[in-house]
């Protein structure tokens, strides 16, 4: 994964890529939204306790399998947080112009 002291980009934009496609699938869901900072803080809080949900029920989940569907499941919410978190950012930088 890394050479000479550098981390590859590959798997990094593998996993852009599908932030990129999440943040394309909500803006087909919900089009383009402009919420305000504490509006899109609250609904990035929600998405992040999606995930702490799933960090919790693979921590205390002592069956192997189920332990393996749940860290998918976590890397889901991951994906949907981040594409709000650049969501997020994309509003700010509107704001702007």
């Amino acid at each position: 994964m890394t050479t000479e002291g550098k981390v590859s980009p590959l798997p990094r934009t593998g996993v852009l890529d599908e932030v990129a496609a999440e943040r394309a699938r909500q803006d087909r869901l919900w089009g383009e939204q402009n919420h305000d900072p504490q509006d899109y803080f609250a609904i990035l809080s929600e998405e992040i306790g999606e995930v702490a949900k799933e960090v919790v029920e693979w921590r205390f989940n002592f069956e192997k399998k189920k332990r393996e569907d749940r860290l998918i499941l976590m890397r889901h919410e991951l994906v949907q947080a981040a594409a709000v978190a650049v969501a997020m950012v994309e509003a700010i930088d509107r704001r702007k112009q």
